[in-house]
C-alpha cells in the first residue's frame, strides 16, 4: 500500500495554519558569532571606560584619518550589500564586479588603519607610551583582526564555482557580517572621539573621589 500523505491539522474553521519559517542553520550560526564578538567588545569598552577614569590617562590627539577610514568602510558595506542584492536577482556580472570593488575598499580601510598606527608611532604615541595609546591600539587592532576574517570570507566567494542560490545566500551572510563590523567600528570610533576622563569618572562614580 502507498503511504497516505499526512496533511497539516486544520483548526475548527477549516483554514490551514501557516507554519513558522525556520531560520537556516548558517544564519543562526552567524548571529551566534556576532553575539560572541559583540560581548567581547562590550567587555573591552567597559574596561576602556574604567581605565580612563584613572588619573594617569592622557588622551590621544585628534586623528582626522579615522573619519576617512570610516567613510571607506561604509562604502565597502554599501557596495557589498549591492552585490548580494544583485546576486539574488540574477545579475551575476554586476554582482561579481561590486563584490570585487567591496573587497578593494575593505583592504583600503585596513591599509588606512595601518597608516594611522604608523603615524601615531612616529608622533611618539606608541603602544607603550600611555594607557590611552595602549587601549587605542588594542581596540582598533582587535577590530582589524575580525576584518581580516571577513576578508577571508570575501576572498572565498571570488571564484565562480558555486551554484547561483548557494552563492547568493553566502554573499548575503558575508554582507551581514560586514555590516556588523561597520556598526562595531562606529561604536569604537564614537568612544575614542567622544569619551573623556571626566565622562568616564562620572560613569564609574569616581568624579568626586579625592586624588
Amino acid at each position: 500500500m502507498k503511504p497516505v500523505p499526512s496533511w497539516p491539522s486544520l483548526p475548527p474553521g477549516g483554514v490551514p495554519v501557516a507554519q513558522p519559517r525556520r531560520r537556516a542553520p548558517s544564519q543562526i550560526a552567524l548571529w551566534g558569532l556576532m553575539g560572541v564578538i559583540g560581548m567581547l567588545f562590550s567587555l573591552m569598552l567597559v574596561a576602556y571606560v574604567m581605565r580612563m577614569s584613572q588619573g594617569d590617562w592622557r588622551p590621544l590627539p585628534p586623528v582626522n584619518a579615522l573619519w576617512v577610514n570610516t567613510g571607506v568602510l561604509a562604502a565597502a558595506c554599501i557596495v557589498m550589500q549591492s552585490s548580494a542584492s544583485q546576486a539574488r536577482h540574477g545579475e551575476l556580472r554586476r554582482s561579481r564586479r561590486d563584490w570585487a570593488l567591496a573587497g578593494v575598499l575593505a583592504i583600503a580601510f585596513v591599509a588606512g588603519q595601518l597608516w594611522v598606527w604608523r603615524d601615531l608611532t612616529v608622533r611618539q604615541f606608541g603602544v607603550a607610551g600611555n594607557p590611552a595609546n595602549s587601549f587605542f591600539f588594542l581596540l582598533t587592532g582587535l577590530h582589524a583582526l575580525h576584518l581580516l576574517g571577513g576578508l577571508a570570507a570575501w576572498a572565498c566567494l571570488l571564484p565562480h564555482r558555486l551554484a547561483h542560490a548557494t552563492r547568493a545566500r553566502r554573499l548575503s551572510l558575508t554582507a551581514q557580517y560586514w555590516h556588523f563590523l561597520f556598526v562595531l567600528w562606529v561604536v569604537l570610533f564614537a568612544a575614542v572621539v567622544n569619551l573623556t576622563p571626566e565622562i568616564a569618572q562620572r560613569l564609574c562614580g569616581t568624579g568626586g573621589a579625592s586624588p
